[in-house]
């Protein structure tokens, strides 16, 4: 699926910077504070917000998955929860390809928090899905998750560099044995091996 030709890079842009303020509201929620009276009034501006965003939505613009991504390593995917620049939710995890390894870099706040100071293990699995999907696609051995396996050596800190490697380590048949590793100021936190099955995706 190509990009659709209708939602303008205009539009692209201005829906993009929705999304960065929207991740600042995000942020400030895991602290906000206040009285009784000031809470309840930032709660009717973010439903006078919600109101004025409903008539605008129903009619998707973005694709869900596009094919031709270029240069853009983060595009495929546009409204991911994890590499989604068009995503609240999304960090969002920054793609480079270095050789055959997909690299995926970021500093995950107090959104992503579980314990304290430290970020919770299901966003840490989460990133390994998608870029370990993504590492198999962008390789041309793409295709849906089977298992995926997380080791947690270490707790991985909140607001810190993370750097995030995938790499496909064998195909047989369809059957695709894939691996990844997080690092921390150079110290390996976490690592994982997962299995996907190959599907066209060209």
């Amino acid at each position: 699926m190509k990009e659709n030709p209708n939602f303008t890079s205009e539009q692209r842009q201005a829906l993009q910077h929705v999304a960065q303020e929207l991740r600042l509201v995000l942020e400030h929620m895991t602290t906000l504070n206040g009285t009784a009276d000031e809470l309840d009034a930032i709660a009717d501006q973010v439903k006078a917000l919600s109101d004025a965003m409903a008539p605008m939505t129903g009619n998707k613009a973005l694709e869900h998955f596009a094919l031709e991504w270029g240069d853009d390593l983060n595009s495929p995917l546009p409204m991911s929860p994890i590499t989604g620049r068009y995503h609240p939710v999304a960090p969002p995890v920054e793609l480079s390809m270095v050789g055959n390894t997909l690299v995926g870099t970021v500093t995950l706040n107090k959104v992503y928090e579980g314990g304290p100071g430290w970020v919770h293990g299901s966003w840490i699995a989460a990133i390994y899905d998608q870029l370990l999907a993504f590492a198999g696609i962008f390789n041309k051995t793409g295709g849906p998750t089977a298992s995926l396996t997380v080791d947690f050596m270490k707790p991985t800190p909140i607001n810190t560099p993370l750097r995030f490697e995938a790499t496909i380590d064998s195909v047989a048949d369809k059957k695709i044995y894939m691996s990844g590793r997080c690092y921390c100021e150079g110290q390996l936190v976490t690592k994982c091996e997962a299995l996907f099955i190959q599907q066209s995706f060209r």
